[in-house]
């Protein structure tokens, strides 16, 4: 059931995943993976929004070689004029402005809530309240409401909030610092800081303030394609920034507000297991279907195809990814750089095909 018909959910789904190689790759990333049950993480975040507001108000930004996927798996849950496909992949700040336009058209009173497509999100309800919650702050300050998360240890991969003042409802924020190393993330976790979710709620007005005042040259592009101007020439030319590089870390009117959820961006192998049932030595597995026996060894997320046994002898703290062309074995506590490992890849021409599937 709608909060109100002003409410709109944007769901970003454009990411390629690397940092869950070689499962997640260039034509087949992460969004559009079965991780947690049978359902894909597009299809929870999709189901999720529905319970926030009608799917007419749920919108899908992403780039124009995932159509057939994506559609695959919503089909005709929303109309098709809100499947919006990106000719180039310009990042979220540019993928945001993409949406703005078109559900400004629709609604220019509208209260737009953007979400990444490839988290983790238990306890749905909970979810709910705090996208309501955030509905009510934005409009009611005419500002960005984000939702932080407490920090369970120093992650260099996440965004760190730390906020200011703060009432019942919501705290102002002193500082807003992208993917810090470890050493200055420890201190901000000390300061009580929380990680941003990446899951934003704003007035059209509030955010098409910010970018006209922070960022100038997305305003200009907003108003282009408004005017319905030409799509790919608009974006061969735009800039690359992820909304937390321009507008997050430089805004004064962004408010923040905790999860009441249970939260994570599956975003490496380490977290993946967090999330999994694990067995009496601490084994998890991603397809049911995975086979393997273990002796002497701890705390490993094992994945294979099926009809194939992975013997684990003498090892502990492992992600071991099996697949058809590619395996992976790396030290969990490591496991955020795998994007390295992937760019590493993607360097080199004997091997870029590994990830750069055709």
């Amino acid at each position: 059931m709608a909060t109100t018909s002003n409410h709109y959910i944007v769901i970003l789904c454009g990411g390629t995943g690397p940092r869950l190689w070689p499962l997640s790759h260039a034509n087949y990333p992460k969004q559009f993976l079965s991780l947690f049950g049978k359902k894909t993480l597009l299809e929870q975040t999709f189901d999720r929004a529905k319970k926030v507001c009608s799917s007419k108000n749920i919108f899908i930004v992403s780039n124009q070689k995932y159509q057939e996927e994506i559609e695959k798996i919503i089909g005709n849950k929303i109309p098709s004029q809100n499947f919006l496909y990106e000719p180039d992949k310009k990042n979220t700040a540019m993928a945001i402005i993409f949406a703005i336009s078109h559900i400004y058209d629709i609604n220019p009173n509208a209260v737009i809530t953007t979400t990444p497509s490839d988290h983790y999100i238990q306890k749905n309800l909970q979810f709910k309240k705090s996208l309501n919650k955030a509905y009510k702050i934005s409009t009611k300050h005419d500002c960005i409401v984000t939702i932080g998360i407490k920090p369970t240890f120093p992650n260099p991969s996440f965004g760190y909030i730390l906020p200011q003042q703060k009432n019942e409802n919501y705290s102002r924020i002193s500082l807003f610092i992208e993917k810090p190393d470890k050493e200055t993330a420890e201190k901000l976790i000390r300061k009580n800081c929380f990680w941003n979710s990446g899951i934003y709620t704003f007035t059209l007005s509030g955010i098409l303030s910010e970018f006209k005042k922070l960022q100038p040259e997305y305003f200009t592009i907003f108003e282009k394609l408004k005017n319905k101007g030409d799509l790919e020439n608009i974006y061969k030319n735009a800039p690359n920034l992820a909304i937390d590089r321009a507008i997050s870390e430089k805004s004064n009117n962004i408010l923040v507000i905790p999860a009441s959820f249970d939260w994570s961006d599956v975003g490496e192998w380490k977290s993946i297991r967090q999330n999994l049932e694990q067995d009496i030595d601490g084994h998890a597995v991603i397809d049911n279907e995975t086979n393997f026996l273990s002796f002497n060894s701890k705390n490993c997320l094992i994945n294979s195809p099926k009809n194939k046994l992975v013997g684990l002898i003498g090892i502990n703290n492992l992600a071991i990814i099996d697949t058809p062309d590619s395996l992976l074995i790396c030290n969990l506590d490591q496991s955020a750089s795998v994007r390295d490992l992937v760019s590493l890849i993607v360097k080199k021409k004997k091997y870029k095909q590994y990830f750069l599937k055709k």
